[in-house]
């Protein structure tokens, strides 16, 4: 069925979909995929898209902020690892959490693209404190100096520490330096 005559028995107009992705295989099974449904239509430029779904590796700082800067409207991300702080990447960029490839069937992405991607958990988004505190451990500091430097006490920094760690099912501040590090959040 073509999309003009999916519009005309729906009465909907399709929601269209620029796909991209480094990797051509992937675009190429997603973009199949996608124009077998009357609800959705692909197009090759994302400024004709109402939807920008990106399928990538693994969600970096910089590809997020690099996706938030296209202008879509909206972005839908599918990544083929998807970690703790992938929500806290996500969320930085203004972007929804990505959802992994493993996950991903046609009924649910199709869903996704035409009603919207799901709400931030905002209970696993590091905000500004937690990103000042992770800096500032990379950085060697101590706890005093922590403290010092953030104007708190120390017991409010072991707070935070403690917050951020359990929050994100860390073991210790060498764990979540390691883990900022390798998520491009640091």
């Amino acid at each position: 069925m073509s999309s003009a005559l999916a519009t005309l028995d729906s009465g909907i107009e399709p929601v269209r979909v620029a796909v991209e992705s480094r990797d051509l295989i992937s675009a190429a099974g997603v973009t199949h995929l996608l124009r077998n449904t009357p609800r959705v239509r692909v197009v090759p430029d994302r400024t004709d898209a109402h939807v920008l779904l990106a399928v990538v590796n693994e969600l970096c700082a910089q590809q997020a902020a690099r996706l938030k800067a296209t202008g879509s409207p909206k972005i839908v991300v599918i990544a083929a690892r998807v970690h703790d702080l992938t929500p806290s990447i996500a969320a930085q960029a203004g972007l929804a959490v990505p959802l992994r490839r493993a996950d991903v069937n046609p009924e649910r992405l199709i869903k996704l693209l035409v009603n919207g991607p799901a709400v931030q958990e905002p209970a696993r988004v590091l905000n500004d404190r937690d990103l000042q505190l992770l800096r500032l451990l990379a950085d060697g500091a101590t706890i005093a100096e922590v403290a010092a430097r953030l104007f708190c006490s120390e017991r409010t920094v072991k707070y935070a520490l403690h917050q951020l760690l359990d929050r994100f099912g860390l073991r210790n501040r060498v764990h979540a330096v390691a883990w900022a590090l390798r998520s491009g959040l640091l």
